[in-house]
């Protein structure tokens, strides 16, 4: 378990850190060129003072008051990593002693928007980095122990699934179809509305504060830096497990959709590189910006989207993809290395097998020595 761990770890740091540097910090640097190019003079600095803690997954803490990251968006991969080190720890508590590994994680989530209602509080910040201080990139932005909530939901969410996840789904298939409709009719409501509040709902505190200088009430910046990041990861979490359930409709047919299998591939490669892309777009700006009418604004989007998609794309072919088969070669087994179940795929000749093979995949199996049950207890035990 622990070679795993640290293999993984490895894999996250070589996979994820080199990509990010290499493409960002060298390439968009020759790149980003244009009238506006000395507003990216700070940026190379950052990087020149700072880029080794990016390699430590640090740069959510150093520098600890300043907003001065090598590559914008990679605090979250800082906050990841740091997530990743503590999550055996609630995952462990969770399948040993779950009363107290739910009980931890409550308190762990509780604690966190806690924290951000009360820094919220103290320093009078707004809801949202647009609508706060410089200091709310330090202070709330890029902390962990903010963005830990979702992460904590999920892994309670894996685990309830785990768990539960088959009970639940029997229980469901044998209620009517009109019941079905019942109980997931109102629950894809509220958590669609709880979603849209939390992404759209500033959008009214937005608009008159750069239209009339208006600033959001402290109510209603506590309010939502407490709630909006446990909310809707918490309606994600059901979402996930109306789908499991057989009460996604529709909707679980369309995130089923194996085109999505394609763009998975490319999402990390657009995540890295669209500020890159804004960057580009923002210092050859040669006129006026301005964020009306809606429409200019909407294409601006779209270009940059697939501007993202198409440039991750090209990434991906020729250089994720290349690493990725090299290292691959590091991680092969011995070419003498075999295991009975790969005897049996490759020859179709059942190994011999004893009661304890028999009994891992099922503690009571009902017909001993037949040969589905004995390939599919063995398949059981090898994973």
């Amino acid at each position: 378990m622990a070679g795993g761990f640290l293999t993984i770890l490895h894999k996250q740091w070589y996979q994820r850190r080199v990509r990010v540097m290499l493409v960002e910090g060298f390439l968009f640097r020759q790149w980003v060129k244009g009238p506006f190019s000395i507003l990216m003079d700070g940026l190379h600095k950052n990087c020149k003072d700072y880029w080794w803690t990016n390699l430590l997954y640090i740069n959510n803490f150093v520098p600890w008051k300043e907003a001065r990251q090598c590559i914008g968006e990679s605090w979250y991969l800082s906050n990841d990593m740091q997530f990743y080190v503590l999550a055996p720890i609630f995952i462990v508590l969770l399948f040993q002693r779950p009363t107290l590994g739910v009980f931890w994680s409550l308190l762990a989530m509780s604690v966190s928007v806690i924290i951000a209602g009360v820094i919220t509080f103290n320093y009078d910040q707004g809801p949202s980095s647009m609508l706060s201080s410089g200091d709310h990139w330090w202070l709330l932005y890029i902390r962990p122990w903010i963005r830990i909530t979702p992460y904590l939901v999920g892994i309670l969410g894996g685990w309830l699934l785990w768990g539960h996840g088959k009970t639940l789904r029997d229980h469901v298939q044998r209620l009517s179809e009109w019941r079905k409709m019942m109980v997931a009719t109102p629950c894809w409501a509220v958590t669609a509305v709880v979603q849209w509040a939390v992404v759209f709902g500033l959008y009214p505190d937005i608009r008159d504060r750069f239209t009339l200088g208006a600033v959001p009430s402290v109510v209603d910046s506590v309010t939502y830096q407490t709630f909006a990041r446990i909310a809707w990861a918490l309606t994600l979490m059901v979402q996930v497990h109306l789908c499991h359930s057989g009460l996604g409709g529709f909707i679980n047919s369309l995130l089923s959709w194996k085109g999505w299998l394609v763009l998975s591939r490319l999402t990390y490669g657009v995540y890295l590189l669209h500020m890159g892309l804004i960057y580009i777009l923002i210092v050859q700006t040669r006129h006026t910006f301005f964020l009306h009418p809606d429409y200019q604004m909407g294409v601006r989007y779209l270009g940059i989207l697939i501007m993202s998609y198409l440039v991750a794309a090209v990434v991906y072919v020729c250089l994720e993809q290349p690493l990725a088969s090299l290292e691959a070669l590091t991680y092969r087994k011995p070419t003498g290395e075999t295991t009975p179940l790969a005897d049996f795929e490759k020859t179709g000749n059942l190994p011999n097998f004893t009661a304890e093979h028999l009994e891992c995949g099922s503690s009571k199996p009902e017909r001993n020595g037949t040969e589905e049950l004995v390939i599919v207890n063995y398949q059981n035990c090898s994973k």
